[in-house]
């Protein structure tokens, strides 16, 4: 069991995230008993997933403060945010409980603030700095990931805030347009490391594909805005841009998809590596899910319903991949657990 804890790994909060969005999907397109399944999933999942990442901090807290710091993996604990502002979303959307989503929010951003400047304080001020090609990853993406999720909930729930509605809404949109330019500068860089550093088998696989999920969110967090928007007084002659800014990045997450599934596909046959379950799979199965529901979003916001044909298919092939993962996932545990203890 302490093995266990302490070498959590906290990209296993993608597994929340792909389970919250694919639930979002699902009830947007009328798939009551399916949405409500994977929310009591998240249910059970996410208070689990919670406790082993506080085991580790008290246990271990060095071995994850420097993780947490690193070039290579400090960017993946940024999964819990998004984990947390998605279930959040489940529970606003689904169960129309604000009091619990507000306070998933606040958590939310609490680690928001703690992890993002945690990890760009460590890789900034550290005496290790590896080269583009070894520190840099799809996994950096994730700080588009949990910035655009705080604006999906905070939009959500900002009419039953205390605070004005006007401010709470700055706040999200202010969010929402953070997230797109960090989104900005980190392609600029990943596309570099792709196409003038060597690639390193399986590293493409899976974290590449966040690329589709952080543009992808973006576009959800636009086109929830653009709905909440219409009733501001301050902000409405900002929702042509917002509009343009969300068909903006479907295009990119619409672009991305195919090439990311080509390298995946390259990687197979040019490394044929054997078939072995790895957490950071969810980080292919997140990105079909938010590309299913930040679709369905922009075909409303525009609106355009001819967009509603892509979900009308893509929330299958986001189901397939889940399965196949939380299959795979469920083999692993049961496998690794049947094995007898080191002596």
């Amino acid at each position: 069991m302490r093995n266990i804890i302490q070498q959590f790994q906290p990209i296993y909060f993608a597994l929340v995230m792909s389970t919250g969005v694919i639930s979002l999907a699902a009830e947007a397109l009328q798939m009551k008993d399916l949405a409500e399944a994977l929310l009591y999933l998240n249910v059970l999942v996410y208070p689990l997933l919670l406790v082993l990442l506080f085991l580790r901090a008290i246990t271990a807290f060095a071995g994850l403060r420097a993780e947490l710091t690193s070039h290579e993996k400090g960017a993946t604990f940024l999964a819990f945010v998004p984990a947390t502002c998605l279930l959040g979303s489940q529970v606003v959307q689904l169960q129309h409980n604000s009091g619990l989503g507000s306070a998933l929010w606040l958590l939310g951003a609490g680690a928001w603030v703690v992890l993002l400047y945690a990890f760009w304080f460590g890789v900034s001020i550290g005496d290790a700095k590896p080269q583009l090609g070894k520190g840099l990853n799809g996994s950096w993406l994730l700080m588009v990931v949990a910035t655009e999720s705080l604006a999906v909930l905070g939009t959500k729930l900002a009419s039953s805030w205390a605070v004005p509605v006007e401010v709470s809404l700055f706040t999200m949109l202010s969010l929402f347009l953070l997230g797109g330019l960090l989104y900005v500068v980190l392609m600029c860089l990943l596309v570099y490391r792709l196409t003038f550093k060597p690639l390193a088998g399986e590293e493409i696989g899976a974290t590449y594909w966040i690329g589709v999920g952080a543009s992808a969110i973006t576009v959800l967090a636009g086109t929830t805005l653009v709905t909440s928007l219409k009733q501001s007084q301050a902000l409405p002659d900002l929702l042509p841009f917002i509009k343009g800014g969300s068909l903006l990045f479907w295009a990119v997450s619409t672009w991305w998809i195919p090439l990311v599934a080509g390298l995946r596909l390259w990687n197979h046959l040019t490394t044929r590596p054997p078939f072995q379950y790895a957490p950071t799979y969810w980080s292919m199965v997140f990105p079909l899910g938010m590309y299913t529901a930040a679709t369905l979003r922009l075909a409303e916001a525009l609106p355009l319903p001819a967009l509603r044909v892509v979900p009308a298919y893509s929330i299958y092939v986001a189901l397939l991949a889940w399965l196949l993962t939380f299959g795979a996932m469920l083999y692993h545990l049961i496998t690794a657990a049947a094995k007898p203890a080191a002596l």
